[in-house]
């Protein structure tokens, strides 16, 4: 029944390529031709890497044609993991480098910015920098919120970073939620994988026989949908599996038929690892030859891929061999030296001792022959020698050594006595030495804590002082002369009859300023302000009823770090303050259509600039008008500096840079 299964499946597979490839057969050279061999890549990435470079190519050279940027990111995504799995990383990274620059030219594009990101990903983790890879996957979880294919792919991509850094229990949690969305959506392929995932997470907590369900329910799976690359993956896990329940011939099998489709299939990275567990499995199987030759193999593939991480393990198992057998050399020569010594020197006792070391050595290398000879020569040499006399000498000397450590130790109890009380006599010493410094410290920290509070509250007396003179400053100026100009112009409305309706205009806009400037000055000198996010939405509140009624298009770019920015009243006051002449300057005498506006940080200082496309005006014939000196004034009382650049029919740059201390 399962065989009859499979045999549909293919043939239903089959049929769905062939309905494909008729598609790109009409050469419409439209959106659905585009994605039709996107499909078709994707497919034969299982079974055909030419194939599948051949439509990905075809694919590209379309999209670029057409200016088609998310299906050409696409495109390049294929590329990178095609000739990556191919052994070609200049060609893989020259994709990248494309696919990057796409994203830089298209910022806005949230799935040019996706498909950037899959592939990065893919193409750091298949390196072994996983570290470099987790940012851009992260991203990707973090753009697409919709639970699709898409979502379930990154998730189960996640999961296989977390568990190559070895974090197997968000691995586990991250696969188990994308093959949870998988089976919602019926996609037995990513179900596939996500089986194929939860066997790695098992197998790397060591549980065996959990793993090898969950990769024989893969194995099902891609066998039903014909996926040729995804049973080679498969069947080296299973490989791995058997090694480790000790049923090496069936590991063999396994390694060496996984081996054969990779190379038919040229994944010339499935075949660097493959070469890698087979060196392991004859180890283990203490086939020194074979698995040396294996590894040697194995590191030659990685460096031509730039695989770093498989190469670095192979580097060590064959470093572990070759401390094996240099050990098994030492030891050998060492154990032969030293029975040649006992010879010579004529110690009957420990040459026999000897022929027994010479023995276990030649068992543990399954040398049975020599550890025969060296066992009967050990048996025969220990029979033959008389120990009576030798024991009598032995019980003399151990008596003898018994009496001198037996004095030893009255003499080391008096030295131990002595030296507590020396201990106890420092221990003191420095409880009291310990205790002063702590008072010191104490006394000290009252001191600073002291001192800290009486500057602090100096400079605020300081602050509140100049706030006090700079709200009296403000009033005297700004509001004393307005309202000394509304009472001079009330009395000649008063006197002239016939022109109080001028007068009265100019009482009407000099009480509107005034009540302007009296909402800057208390917005100013609110706490609630401090925030540099208050400031930005009275910018933009007033540039939108400056520039709005004036037909004048206008963009406000803040970066985010200006946001929580801290300012103290002063630099928020005069900031704000030229930012207002500056826009009514731009509305009321630029002629322009449109205004930029910027705020951003940079070396410590943040940066306002204003700039318009009007008419501009000649520097030295405008010193003394448009506000210009003012704002200048403005920006020394903050320390800042003002820029402003303009010409003729060029429009005007107000720069204003103020340092954040």
């Amino acid at each position: 029944m399962l065989l009859l299964i499979t045999i549909e499946s293919a043939n239903a597979q089959s049929k769905y390529i062939d309905s494909l490839q008729q598609i790109v057969a009409l050469h419409k050279k439209d959106t659905i031709e585009l994605n039709v061999l996107l499909l078709l890549s994707n497919e034969f990435s299982r079974r055909d890497l030419q194939k599948a470079k051949q439509y990905s190519l075809q694919a590209m050279s379309q999209a670029d044609v057409k200016k088609e940027t998310k299906w050409l990111t696409s495109a390049y995504g294929y590329l990178v993991t095609l000739y990556q799995q191919s052994g070609q990383i200049d060609s893989a990274h020259y994709f990248l480098d494309q696919a990057e620059a796409l994203v830089r030219d298209n910022p806005n594009n949230v799935r040019v910015k996706f498909n950037f990101n899959q592939s990065a990903g893919l193409f750091y983790k298949n390196l072994g920098d996983y570290k470099k890879a987790l940012p851009y996957v992260l991203e990707n979880i973090n753009i697409w919120k919709k639970e699709d294919e898409n979502r379930a792919g990154q998730l189960l991509n996640l999961g296989n970073l977390y568990f190559n850094m070895g974090d197997f229990k968000n691995a586990a949690n991250s696969h188990l939620k994308s093959l949870q969305l998988f089976e919602i959506l019926k996609n037995l392929r990513g179900q596939s994988f996500c089986f194929q995932s939860l066997g790695n997470d098992f197998f790397s907590l060591n549980q065996y026989s959990k793993a090898e369900k969950y990769y024989e329910r893969s194995l099902a799976l891609k066998e039903q949908l014909g996926d040729k690359r995804g049973v080679l993956t498969t069947t080296i896990s299973l490989g791995d599996v058997y090694k480790e329940l000790n049923q090496n011939q069936k590991a063999e099998v396994n390694y060496k038929s996984a081996l054969a489709t990779a190379r038919s299939m040229k994944l010339v990275v499935e075949e660097a690892r493959i070469l890698h567990q087979t060196g392991l499995l004859y180890k283990r199987m203490n086939n020194f030859e074979l698995a040396r030759e294996n590894f040697n193999k194995s590191i030659v593939l990685s460096e031509l891929l730039g695989d770093s991480t498989t190469r670095a393990k192979t580097k060590s198992e064959l470093i572990g061999l070759d401390v094996v057998e240099q050990n098994k050399i030492n030891t050998e020569t060492e154990l032969l030296n030293s029975l040649n010594t006992v010879i010579r020197i004529g110690d009957r006792q420990q040459q026999s001792i000897e022929y027994l070391h010479l023995s276990d050595y030649y068992t543990l290398h399954k040398d049975y022959e020599r550890a025969l000879y060296y066992f009967r020569e050990h048996k025969a040499l220990s029979d033959s020698v008389e120990g009576g006399s030798v024991l009598l000498q032995l019980k003399e000397l151990e008596e003898q050594y018994q009496n001198e450590k037996h004095q030893q130790e009255i003499e080391l109890l008096r030295k131990d006595q002595e030296l507590q009380a020396l201990a106890i006599s420092r221990e003191r010493t420095n409880v009291v030495l310990i205790a002063f410094a702590l008072l010191s410290v104490l006394v000290i920290s009252i001191l600073l804590v002291n001192r800290y509070r009486v500057k602090n509250r100096a400079n605020r007396m300081i602050e509140m002082e100049r706030m006090r003179n700079t709200i009296a400053r403000d009033l005297h100026d700004d509001i004393g002369s307005t309202l000394s100009s509304i009472n001079i112009m009330s009395q000649l409305a008063l006197n002239e009859n016939g022109n109080a309706g001028h007068h009265l205009k100019k009482i009407a806009t000099h009480s509107a300023q005034m009540m302007e400037n009296m909402s800057d000055i208390v917005w100013s000198i609110n706490p609630k302000n401090d925030l540099a996010e208050q400031m930005v939405f009275k910018m933009k509140e007033f540039a939108a009823e400056i520039l709005e009624p004036a037909g004048i298009n206008y963009s406000f770019q803040v970066a985010d770090s200006v946001d929580t920015l801290k300012l103290d009243s002063e630099k928020r006051k005069n900031l704000f303050l030229i930012f207002k002449e500056a826009i009514n300057n731009a509305a009321k005498y630029s002629d322009g259509t449109n205004v930029t506006i910027n705020l951003f940080l940079q070396s410590s200082h943040l940066h306002l600039e204003v700039v318009d496309n009007g008419k501009g005006f000649n520097k030295e014939e405008a010193k003394q008008g448009n506000g210009l000196s003012n704002m200048k004034d403005r920006a020394t009382a903050i320390t800042g500096a003002l820029q402003y650049n303009t010409e003729p029919g060029k429009g005007t740059r107000i720069q204003l840079a103020v340092p954040i201390t």
